[in-house]
């Protein structure tokens, strides 16, 4: 893998001999280094692209650090900025920490100090960008992740393909309806490989508005585009050292495909609105639930882009095509729900199963564990029942046909009977109620009385 990319520091200082010193001493920690002699030229560069940490002068022949403070934190409230000087006053100090200085160094200063700070803010730098991961990580956890369940002879099939490419670094494509289960198959891959140990992203391409996706990506600096409060990280530069999956790339805009293209020739980005190429390293799994074969031939899809992608291309089989899965995810749904809703449910009855077997699963696993999930909430016993299922699950009762034009399910009660069969006479009567009562047997007052019953 590539060495992770390096923090930026800008050293302003208008004396070449100190610039090379602080430059060569945060070098040596593991800042990239870049040096300004004047005070104009840094402030443009940090507007342009604030650094993590800015090393400044107080006195500068065109301005002076407390200046450089102020444009730095009107940047970026995250670049930690230490004024260096030999004429500070008290007042400078007061003044500079209300503005959010870290710290103040006077010169002469010790070198074994300075790179102690230096170490320091390297730690806190990458400390904050860790902090950024796992919070942008949390916000993308799904409760209902779920285990691999190979047991049809299709997905065992996937699962044994997909295991000759987890270790190494190329891009895998996952097609398949929605709902199939791709994304747990792009973190098998991310779990099986040589980056397990660092993040792991999803971005549904579909599920971010169009004029978004770019800064979800690529990141964006403040005031790229109104709402652009703050500088931020996009998932590719958040995932370097990891793995980001981009779910539905099917729905990703020409231009947003022209930009992915660039980076996978060259795994370089540049944030919306900023100047500095960042060179990451990320591993990426696509996946589509449409053919972006046809979609190149319908001009939708980039050509090229495709054949970047289909590097490793996965079919995931529908649910419908995997039966022999069917029963061991409803029992994963079913245990994991039993214990987020504290219920005592441990089992699907055998006519529930049967309907679950054989139902054609047109929202594939997605589906399963929505019906599961509606099912323990349902459930009045320790198990799952038939009653539980959606209707549209149920068999449809067996009809009986009790005359010409009146049919009626094989467990209709006898009461409901009655008055169906009542209705049915006294149609076939054209209203007469005389004529009705000898149709059915009784005399006239009985069937008003069971009239007025119903």
């Amino acid at each position: 893998m590539k060495t992770p990319n390096k923090p930026i520091l800008f050293v302003v200082e208008d004396d070449a001999d100190m610039a090379d010193l602080l430059a060569e001493l945060a070098t040596t920690t593991g800042f990239k280094v870049e040096v300004f002699l004047q005070a104009e030229r840094a402030q443009q560069a940090i507007h342009l692209n604030p650094p993590a940490v800015v090393l400044t002068d107080l006195r500068l022949p065109d301005g002076d650090g407390l200046s450089i403070l102020e444009t730095t934190k009107h940047a970026s409230l995250d670049t930690q900025v230490v004024l260096i000087t030999g004429y500070a006053t008290l007042q400078d100090a007061v003044q500079g920490f209300k503005l959010g200085l870290y710290d103040l160094i006077t010169k002469p200063f010790d070198i074994a100090q300075m790179t102690a700070l230096l170490q320091r803010l390297l730690d806190q730098v990458q400390h904050r960008k860790s902090m950024i991961k796992l919070q942008t990580r949390l916000a993308q956890l799904d409760n209902t992740e779920l285990q691999p369940i190979c047991q049809s002879p299709k997905i065992k099939a996937v699962y044994q393909l997909i295991q000759q490419v987890c270790q190494m670094d190329v891009p895998v494509l996952i097609e398949g309806e929605t709902g199939v289960g791709k994304g747990v198959l792009a973190k098998f891959i991310h779990q099986n490989s040589p980056r397990k140990q660092d993040s792991y992203f999803e971005l549904n391409c579909a599920a971010v508005p169009a004029n978004l996706i770019e800064s979800e990506l690529f990141g964006h600096e403040k005031g790229a585009f109104t709402g652009a409060n703050s500088r931020k990280l996009g998932l590719l530069e958040l995932a370097d050292g990891g793995t980001l999956l981009l779910d539905e790339i099917n729905s990703m805009s020409l231009d947003v495909q022209a930009k992915m293209l660039h980076f996978l020739q060259n795994q370089t980005l540049i944030r919306v609105g900023g100047q500095t190429t960042i060179q990451v390293d990320v591993r990426l799994i696509f996946a589509s639930n449409q053919s972006l074969q046809s979609l190149v031939q319908q001009l939708t899809f980039r050509q090229d882009l495709y054949y970047r992608i289909n590097v490793f291309p996965v079919e995931l089989p529908a649910l419908r095509e995997r039966p022999e899965d069917i029963q061991a995810l409803a029992e994963l749904f079913l245990s994991r729900f039993a214990r987020k809703f504290n219920k005592p449910v441990k089992q699907i009855s055998a006519d529930a199963l049967k309907q679950l077997k054989t139902y054609d699963w047109p929202g594939n696993i997605r589906e399963l564990e929505n019906i599961i999930q509606r099912a323990v909430v349902l459930a009045q016993t320790e198990q799952i029942e038939l009653a539980n299922l959606p209707q549209e699950m149920r068999p449809a009762p067996n009809k009986i046909e009790l005359s010409p034009g009146l049919v009626v399910a094989e467990n209709t009660p006898l009461e409901q009977l009655e008055k169906l069969w009542i209705d049915y006479t006294l149609q076939r009567c054209n209203g007469n109620k005389s004529q009705t009562a000898r149709e059915l047997g009784i005399d006239a007052s009985t069937l008003h009385r069971k009239l007025a019953r119903k």
